[in-house]
């Protein structure tokens, strides 16, 4: 019996090494885009987050044009280009697709278990001095992720996130995590969700089509 047992358990954790090694070998190189790729997401949140990027709840979309990707804001047939901005939503959209170099949400090639973390400044909507902040990325392995747009195996990814605010009485430290979805078949996120430590407020995006260029 005791054999048996021993013969289970050595089975169980070889199989776990292998999918391990294969997920440890198995790597997202950096996409290829092609004129005309266009994504679209909608957003939804509850509460106020307290964001570098903040991005209102509706429908947007991507457009790679002539080498550039640009942002819109679509409201029903109406659809208006964004502003990209540093610290605007704009910004924070484009690093859906990996287009925000400064502040990399994503670094290629991906593979489970790969690590980066970088500081930048920043002045959130109504704060009077800028705030330094640090953050972590870690690639925490690949799942199956369904959205409106489709079923992806996707990357999974966890961005953490701390700063200071406060006055010179009282220093209080913020945290935000953001798990986002990386799928090579669109070549972008498809779900991100958004949960600060100090506060209920949530937000999450989700991709609901992809439609690949020529």
């Amino acid at each position: 019996m005791r054999s048996k047992s021993r013969s289970s358990f050595l089975f169980a954790l070889t199989l776990f090494c292998s999918i391990a090694t294969v997920f440890a070998q198995d790597q997202a190189p950096a996409p290829s885009f092609k004129e005309g790729d266009t994504w679209q997401f909608n957003i939804s949140r509850k509460g106020q987050i307290t964001s570098s990027s903040e991005r209102v709840a509706g429908i947007y979309e991507l457009v790679l044009s002539q080498g550039q990707v640009k942002v819109y804001e679509v409201n029903g047939n109406q659809k208006t280009e964004m502003d990209i901005k540093l610290d605007g939503p704009g910004a924070g959209l484009l690093a859906h697709v990996g287009k925000n170099e400064e502040r990399p949400t994503l670094k290629f090639p991906l593979s489970v278990g790969q690590k980066w973390s970088y500081e930048y400044q920043t002045t959130p909507t109504g704060a009077r001095v800028e705030q330094k902040r640090s953050v972590e990325v870690n690639v925490a392995g690949i799942e199956q992720v369904i959205t409106p747009g489709g079923s992806f195996r996707a990357y999974k990814l966890v961005r953490s996130e701390q700063w200071q605010s406060g006055g010179r009485n009282r220093t209080v430290w913020n945290r935000s995590t953001i798990t986002y979805f990386y799928s090579p078949e669109t070549r972008s996120v498809v779900k991100s969700s958004t949960a600060s430590e100090n506060s209920s407020a949530t937000a999450e995006t989700e991709l609901i089509k992809f439609t690949p260029g020529n």
